[in-house]
Protein backbone atom coordinates (compact mmCIF):
# COMPACT_ATOMS: atom_id res chain seq x y z
CA UNK A 1 0.00 0.00 0.00
CA UNK A 2 1.46 3.32 -1.07
CA UNK A 3 0.11 6.65 0.13
CA UNK A 4 -3.33 7.37 1.52
CA UNK A 5 -6.43 5.99 -0.16
CA UNK A 6 -9.24 8.39 -1.05
CA UNK A 7 -12.87 7.41 -0.53
CA UNK A 8 -15.37 9.48 -2.49
CA UNK A 9 -18.81 9.52 -0.91
CA UNK A 10 -21.31 11.78 0.81
CA UNK A 11 -21.14 12.96 4.43
CA UNK A 12 -23.34 10.00 5.30
CA UNK A 13 -23.09 6.33 6.15
CA UNK A 14 -25.24 4.79 3.41
CA UNK A 15 -23.37 2.40 1.16
CA UNK A 16 -20.02 4.04 1.86
CA UNK A 17 -19.73 3.13 5.52
CA UNK A 18 -19.03 -0.55 4.88
CA UNK A 19 -16.00 0.56 2.84
CA UNK A 20 -14.84 2.85 5.65
CA UNK A 21 -15.14 -0.01 8.14
CA UNK A 22 -13.23 -2.39 5.88
CA UNK A 23 -10.43 0.13 5.37
CA UNK A 24 -10.22 0.78 9.10
CA UNK A 25 -10.25 -2.91 10.05
CA UNK A 26 -7.56 -3.63 7.46
CA UNK A 27 -5.38 -0.79 8.75
CA UNK A 28 -5.36 0.94 5.37
CA UNK A 29 -4.97 4.72 5.78
CA UNK A 30 -7.61 6.71 3.92
CA UNK A 31 -9.29 10.06 3.74
CA UNK A 32 -12.91 10.90 2.98
CA UNK A 33 -13.45 13.10 -0.05
CA UNK A 34 -16.89 14.71 0.14
CA UNK A 35 -18.74 16.52 -2.66
CA UNK A 36 -18.49 20.25 -2.13
CA UNK A 37 -22.14 20.68 -3.13
CA UNK A 38 -23.56 18.22 -0.59
CA UNK A 39 -26.60 16.11 -1.53
CA UNK A 40 -28.00 15.77 -4.10
CA UNK A 41 -24.80 16.18 -6.11
CA UNK A 42 -24.61 18.77 -8.86
CA UNK A 43 -24.13 17.80 -12.48
CA UNK A 44 -20.61 19.19 -12.23
CA UNK A 45 -19.87 16.87 -9.31
CA UNK A 46 -21.33 13.88 -11.16
CA UNK A 47 -19.14 14.70 -14.14
CA UNK A 48 -16.10 14.88 -11.87
CA UNK A 49 -16.87 11.44 -10.43
CA UNK A 50 -17.46 10.10 -13.95
CA UNK A 51 -14.06 11.32 -15.10
CA UNK A 52 -12.39 9.57 -12.15
CA UNK A 53 -14.43 6.36 -12.08
CA UNK A 54 -15.38 5.92 -15.71
CA UNK A 55 -18.93 4.65 -15.15
CA UNK A 56 -21.61 6.57 -17.02
CA UNK A 57 -24.22 5.34 -14.51
CA UNK A 58 -22.98 5.66 -10.93
CA UNK A 59 -19.50 5.79 -9.44
CA UNK A 60 -19.74 6.23 -5.70
CA UNK A 61 -18.75 4.90 -3.27
CA UNK A 62 -15.50 5.19 -5.20
CA UNK A 63 -12.04 4.43 -3.90
CA UNK A 64 -8.68 5.59 -5.20
CA UNK A 65 -6.01 3.21 -3.89
CA UNK A 66 -2.52 2.35 -5.06
CA UNK A 67 -2.97 4.23 -8.31
CA UNK A 68 -6.17 2.42 -9.21
CA UNK A 69 -9.84 3.40 -9.02
CA UNK A 70 -12.52 1.07 -7.66
CA UNK A 71 -16.28 1.64 -7.97
CA UNK A 72 -19.51 -0.06 -6.82
CA UNK A 73 -19.81 -0.53 -3.05
CA UNK A 74 -19.58 -4.33 -2.92
CA UNK A 75 -16.74 -4.54 -5.42
CA UNK A 76 -14.87 -1.81 -3.54
CA UNK A 77 -15.38 -3.62 -0.22
CA UNK A 78 -14.06 -6.87 -1.66
CA UNK A 79 -11.05 -5.09 -3.19
CA UNK A 80 -10.21 -3.65 0.23
CA UNK A 81 -10.68 -7.08 1.82
CA UNK A 82 -8.25 -8.70 -0.59
CA UNK A 83 -5.74 -5.91 -0.10
CA UNK A 84 -6.08 -5.94 3.68
CA UNK A 85 -6.20 -9.66 4.42
CA UNK A 86 -9.91 -9.74 5.26
CA UNK A 87 -11.01 -12.05 2.46
CA UNK A 88 -11.32 -15.72 3.47
CA UNK A 89 -10.03 -18.46 1.20
CA UNK A 90 -11.61 -21.61 -0.19
CA UNK A 91 -14.69 -22.09 -2.35
CA UNK A 92 -17.10 -22.71 0.54
CA UNK A 93 -15.88 -19.71 2.53
CA UNK A 94 -16.08 -17.46 -0.50
CA UNK A 95 -19.62 -18.64 -1.26
CA UNK A 96 -20.70 -17.90 2.33
CA UNK A 97 -19.10 -14.47 2.06
CA UNK A 98 -20.96 -13.70 -1.16
CA UNK A 99 -24.20 -15.00 0.33
CA UNK A 100 -23.88 -12.93 3.52
CA UNK A 101 -23.02 -9.87 1.46
CA UNK A 102 -26.29 -10.35 -0.44
CA UNK A 103 -28.21 -10.89 2.80
CA UNK A 104 -26.81 -7.66 4.19
CA UNK A 105 -27.69 -5.80 1.00
CA UNK A 106 -31.25 -7.19 1.10
CA UNK A 107 -31.65 -5.80 4.61
CA UNK A 108 -30.09 -2.47 3.68
CA UNK A 109 -32.40 -2.13 0.68
CA UNK A 110 -35.46 -2.94 2.80
CA UNK A 111 -34.39 -0.24 5.25
CA UNK A 112 -34.12 2.42 2.56
CA UNK A 113 -37.76 1.81 1.60
CA UNK A 114 -38.93 2.72 5.10
CA UNK A 115 -37.24 6.08 5.77
CA UNK A 116 -39.91 8.64 6.61
CA UNK A 117 -37.71 11.62 5.69
CA UNK A 118 -37.55 10.15 2.19
CA UNK A 119 -41.32 9.91 1.90
CA UNK A 120 -42.16 6.58 3.53
CA UNK A 121 -45.21 6.49 5.78
CA UNK A 122 -44.87 6.11 9.54
CA UNK A 123 -46.85 2.90 9.26
CA UNK A 124 -44.23 1.46 6.92
CA UNK A 125 -41.42 2.60 9.22
CA UNK A 126 -43.11 0.99 12.22
CA UNK A 127 -43.63 -2.24 10.29
CA UNK A 128 -39.93 -2.28 9.42
CA UNK A 129 -39.01 -2.15 13.11
CA UNK A 130 -41.65 -4.63 14.20
CA UNK A 131 -41.36 -7.21 11.41
CA UNK A 132 -38.51 -6.66 8.98
CA UNK A 133 -35.65 -6.16 11.45
CA UNK A 134 -36.47 -9.30 13.50
CA UNK A 135 -36.85 -11.39 10.34
CA UNK A 136 -33.42 -10.41 9.01
CA UNK A 137 -31.74 -10.59 12.42
CA UNK A 138 -33.11 -14.11 12.88
CA UNK A 139 -31.63 -15.07 9.53
CA UNK A 140 -28.24 -13.60 10.44
CA UNK A 141 -28.19 -15.29 13.84
CA UNK A 142 -29.16 -18.64 12.33
CA UNK A 143 -26.18 -18.53 10.01
CA UNK A 144 -23.85 -17.40 12.77
CA UNK A 145 -24.92 -20.31 14.97
CA UNK A 146 -24.65 -22.79 12.11
CA UNK A 147 -21.07 -21.69 11.44
CA UNK A 148 -20.02 -22.80 14.93
CA UNK A 149 -17.32 -20.15 14.84
CA UNK A 150 -16.61 -16.88 16.62
CA UNK A 151 -17.41 -15.00 13.42
CA UNK A 152 -19.57 -15.78 10.42
CA UNK A 153 -17.01 -17.52 8.24
CA UNK A 154 -13.91 -18.23 10.34
CA UNK A 155 -12.76 -17.67 13.89
CA UNK A 156 -11.29 -14.36 12.78
CA UNK A 157 -12.91 -11.20 11.45
CA UNK A 158 -13.51 -11.20 7.69
CA UNK A 159 -15.20 -8.91 5.21
CA UNK A 160 -18.41 -10.91 5.65
CA UNK A 161 -18.60 -9.80 9.28
CA UNK A 162 -17.95 -6.20 8.34
CA UNK A 163 -20.71 -6.14 5.74
CA UNK A 164 -23.23 -7.74 8.10
CA UNK A 165 -22.11 -5.52 10.98
CA UNK A 166 -22.64 -2.37 8.94
CA UNK A 167 -26.16 -3.49 8.03
CA UNK A 168 -27.07 -4.64 11.56
CA UNK A 169 -25.87 -1.44 13.20
CA UNK A 170 -26.53 1.34 10.72
CA UNK A 171 -29.85 0.03 9.46
CA UNK A 172 -30.94 -1.93 12.52
CA UNK A 173 -29.84 -0.85 15.99
CA UNK A 174 -29.36 2.77 14.95
CA UNK A 175 -33.06 2.81 14.07
CA UNK A 176 -34.20 0.66 16.98
CA UNK A 177 -31.70 0.54 19.90
CA UNK A 178 -33.32 -2.58 21.37
CA UNK A 179 -33.35 -4.49 18.08
CA UNK A 180 -30.83 -7.07 19.32
CA UNK A 181 -32.90 -8.03 22.35
CA UNK A 182 -33.69 -11.71 21.91
CA UNK A 183 -30.70 -12.28 19.62
CA UNK A 184 -28.01 -13.07 22.17
CA UNK A 185 -25.59 -14.75 19.75
CA UNK A 186 -25.76 -11.83 17.34
CA UNK A 187 -25.31 -9.39 20.21
CA UNK A 188 -22.18 -11.19 21.43
CA UNK A 189 -20.85 -11.32 17.87
CA UNK A 190 -21.36 -7.54 17.57
CA UNK A 191 -19.18 -7.09 20.63
CA UNK A 192 -16.45 -9.24 19.11
CA UNK A 193 -16.52 -7.22 15.90
CA UNK A 194 -16.22 -4.01 17.89
CA UNK A 195 -13.16 -5.37 19.70
CA UNK A 196 -11.27 -4.71 16.44
CA UNK A 197 -9.32 -1.52 17.01
CA UNK A 198 -10.26 -0.15 13.62
CA UNK A 199 -13.98 -0.60 14.18
CA UNK A 200 -14.39 0.21 17.88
Amino acid sequence: MTGTAKLHYYRAQGRGNQVRLALSAAGIPFEDVYPTCGFPPSEEQKNTWMKIGGNITTNIPMLEMDGKVYTQSMAVSFAVARKGGLMPSGDDALYITDKLASDAEDFRTASYKCVTTWGASQELADQFVADVIPKHFENFERQLNESGKAFFVTDELTIADILVYDAVVNFGTNREPNALDGFSALKEWKGRVESNQGIA
